[in-house]
């Protein structure tokens, strides 16, 4: 079954979500009530350093079962066997793959998909398993747990703090709803690069071909926004041209059986960066910026170039200008820079993609003995959560004249953007000094 364009998918999509038990109101209120508890919880745990640190020591696995199992296991078993509502999000478009994969299709071809070629035979694993389309939440949330235990074994040799951290973090209010009751896919970015880190962690020599292989391997199995992190990569390894030889001989054949099989239509998830979206620099700026020039949506395809300019270029000059220390120092600090500058600059960015370096920053950037640092790290969370309902429950406004602001609705929707993008600046101002002013501390 060939498809022609988006709309049978479309229509899947939307059939799905007649079929949710739930108002989309109720919804929401319910999650504010929850991200509510989440956010007491949170300042609660952080008041406990001392009982975290001592449990570290001595019952951390217990301790990190006892925290999966009450804000991950108990509530998926809440919301979607006890009241027994549907998955919302974008689970019900996987669904429609996985179920395509698990029926021999072939993807691009005969269904439609945004992610890497793999992706979609990945997340049928479950479905086998469980015909539902609950079972690929649950494994997203069995992923994004693994990922949670080997960022936690990662920082618990050098921080006191590592487990009391890895409970905050399922806790946090835009975890805990992108992942647990979206299922969204994002964090999967950072484990691919929690996998090269802890590489050259092992390996600090030679490692270009041991990453260039997790890097292909990636490109093959999540999405191609992956590719972001490549520039600045390449200019911190010690061997670039290596590693780059490492991902063409896995890549090379890759694309050509793709291209054998169906044309250039495995070129389709680069579609899905025509699109535009909020909250990012643009969308903030758009209505000022249309004083001087109108912006054609249909055509905003030299948006998103420009916004890639930026989005390569940041991380790129922050690992120059960090070239001088060894990758396993600084590659945290670069995934977060390159997540964030695609959140700031691209106009195809979403709020969701904040899933992607949450818990890296969480661990990375982070201090919770700083009142500053947990109140913009709650206010993320929290934004990231309320924004992009606003958005869509007010019909996806597009801005593009301060006039539209006299409606209050669109005004107070408009702050929250911008409110939003700030978190994503003081992010990667953070993260600049982190990667980059080190080298200036023994001088200061």
């Amino acid at each position: 079954m060939r498809l022609n364009s988006v709309t049978h998918t479309l229509v899947i999509v939307f059939h799905y979500r007649y079929l949710l038990h739930m108002p989309v109101l109720t919804v929401f209120y319910l999650k504010l009530i929850i991200n509510l508890g989440l956010t007491l919880g949170i300042i609660w745990t952080i008041s406990r350093s001392g009982l975290f640190a001592k449990w570290q020591l001595e019952k951390d696995k217990l301790i990190f079962s006892i925290a999966f199992i009450i804000f991950r296991l108990i509530p998926w078993i809440g919301i979607f066997v006890v009241i027994n509502e549907d998955p919302r999000g974008d689970i019900p478009f996987f669904f429609y793959k996985a179920e395509a994969a698990k029926q021999g299709g072939f993807v691009y071809r005969d269904f439609w998909s945004y992610h890497a070629p793999l992706y979609a035979y990945i997340i049928s694993i479950p479905v086998w398993i469980w015909h539902n389309s609950r079972a690929i939440v649950l494994f997203m949330v069995l992923v994004e747990t693994g990922i949670l235990w080997l960022t936690y074994q990662t920082y618990k040799e050098k921080s006191s703090k590592a487990l009391q951290l890895a409970v905050i973090y399922l806790m946090l209010p835009a975890a805990f709803m992108y992942i647990l009751v979206d299922g969204q896919e994002e964090v999967w970015f950072w484990g691919a690069a929690l996998l090269i880190w802890r590489y050259t962690i092992k390996k600090p020599d030679n490692y270009e071909v041991g990453i260039g292989l997790l890097y292909a391997l990636t490109l093959l199995t999540i999405k191609v926004t992956f590719i972001f992190l490549l520039p600045a990569l390449l200019v911190v390894v010690k061997r670039p041209v290596k590693m780059l030889l490492t991902m063409a001989a896995i890549g090379i054949p890759a694309v050509g059986f793709l291209y054998w099989q169906i044309g250039d239509l495995f070129l389709m998830p680069i579609q899905h960066t025509e699109q535009l979206m909020t909250p990012n620099l643009f969308s903030i700026s758009r209505p000022w910026v249309e004083l001087i020039f109108h912006i054609n949506e249909k055509k905003s395809t030299m948006i998103n170039w420009i916004g890639l300019l930026f989005t390569v270029f940041v991380p790129v000059y922050m690992a120059y200008k960090a070239r001088h220390r060894h990758i396993n120092e600084i590659l945290p600090g670069i995934f977060i820079a390159c997540f964030v500058c695609m959140m700031i600059f691209q106009a195809s960015a979403m709020g969701a993609y904040v899933i992607a370096y949450l818990m890296a920053i969480l661990f990375e950037i982070i201090d919770i003995r700083k009142t500053k640092h947990v109140v913009i790290l709650l206010a993320l969370n929290w934004l990231t959560v309320v924004q992009p309902f606003v958005w869509v429950y007010i019909k996806q406004p597009a801005y593009i004249s301060p006039a539209m602001f006299s409606n209050v609705s669109f005004l107070f929707e408009y702050i929250l953007q911008i409110m939003n993008v700030l978190c994503f600046f003081w992010v990667l101002r953070e993260t600049y000094r982190k990667v980059v002013v080190p080298s200036n501390l023994a001088t200061a």
